[in-house]
């Protein structure tokens, strides 16, 4: 039985992240987390329902586990089935559908069912620490939603944050000064030993904040260019440090607390755009209105943007921004295309990077 139930602040990623970590607490680690993808895994906007999946595993107080042969209605998408299906880990269903309030019932019926006596939150970037005003932040609503959550679910809760500024949100600077003053801890770094269970992920699964911190404690270093926005974050030796916050000091102390009331994610995401003028779910739908057909890659359409992404100073892409860049935003294009890398650039594909110097 495990002594903590780890919840993946954000979607895609950082369930990985959060598996990584409760590994060092339990085995298996059992995470919560939101099925809410990148569009070229998730054609549809947004995180995915319980009313939307077949064949979850109904457990108690309305928890649901994802099985290896959990499948989403078309057209939807989910990458919760294949971690299920290849990671050391089990994977339970954070569906935000009743916003904070039900989302804590779940949580606390989750720890119930597994014996859990602590509730520890991951998130990887630093967004769960955000105040809610810093101009870089994009999608503060999936990791204030669950901080918010979790503050309200009847256990003791922390939160463990890593790769600062990894999803090209907060800078590191903005994350430091946050953590110092929430009173943070600073854990033990992660190394490559901690994501050797979880490596192969990476082959298939298009995280990037999540695949940058398993490169930083592989101790990769430099520039990656991220993001279908073209950002430029470091591997650095702070990458793979982890941090420790209590939940609900974290809550008191940013925007996350005006979200604690929510019965809804309708709500939930109202209150994050009167915050900020826009929600994460605005971006995701104006993309998916205007994002133009994939089209299968060409090695000589990696080769022009891997030089200049070079000649910009980069020394990575992320395999998500190369994707961006030569058309490959669905399933089957991307499969293609990391196929063509690892067949034509193995020595320069390193997943989830490549190497454009």
């Amino acid at each position: 039985m495990p002594s903590a139930l780890a919840i993946a602040a954000g979607g895609g990623g950082d369930a990985i992240a959060a598996a990584v970590l409760a590994a060092r607490i339990a085995a298996p680690p059992v995470v919560l987390s939101y099925s809410w993808d990148r569009l070229v895994v998730d054609p549809l906007p947004g995180p995915r329902g319980r009313d939307e999946f077949t064949g979850l595993r109904a457990l108690a107080g309305d928890v649901h586990e994802v099985l290896p042969s959990t499948a989403v209605r078309p057209p939807g998408g989910s990458s919760l089935p294949g971690l299920a299906a290849g990671l050391p880990a089990r994977f339970l269903l954070l569906d935000p559908v009743d916003g904070a309030i039900g989302m804590a019932a779940r949580i606390a019926a989750a720890a119930e069912h597994f014996g859990a006596g602590e509730l520890v939150l991951v998130d990887v970037g630093g967004d769960a620490v955000a105040g809610g005003h810093e101009p870089g932040l994009r999608s503060p609503l999936a990791d204030f939603l669950a901080l918010a959550a979790c503050s309200l679910a009847d256990r003791p809760a922390r939160l463990l944050v890593t790769g600062l500024a990894l999803d090209g949100e907060l800078t590191e600077r903005e994350a430091l000064e946050r953590l110092d003053l929430l009173g943070a801890r600073e854990l033990p770094p992660l190394t490559r030993e901690d994501f050797q269970p979880f490596e192969r992920v990476f082959t298939w699964h298009p995280s990037e904040a999540s695949g940058m911190l398993a490169a930083a404690a592989r101790g990769i270093r430099g520039a990656v260019e991220v993001r279908d926005a073209g950002n430029t974050v470091s591997l650095s030796e702070l990458s793979a440090r982890v941090y420790e916050v209590d939940v609900r000091r974290a809550v008191s102390a940013s925007a996350a607390r005006t979200l604690t009331g929510t019965g809804s994610l309708a709500e939930a995401e109202a209150r994050i755009r009167e915050l900020r003028g826009t929600s994460e779910l605005d971006y995701e739908r104006a993309k998916a209105r205007s994002r133009p057909a994939a089209r299968p890659a060409t090695l000589a359409a990696v080769d022009k943007h891997a030089m200049e992404a070079n000649r910009r100073g980069a020394d990575y892409l992320s395999v998500r921004r190369l994707a961006e860049l030569v058309g490959a935003t669905d399933p089957p294009s991307l499969a293609g295309l990391r196929q063509l890398l690892t067949r034509a650039r193995p020595n320069r594909y390193l997943p989830p990077l490549y190497h454009v110097r």
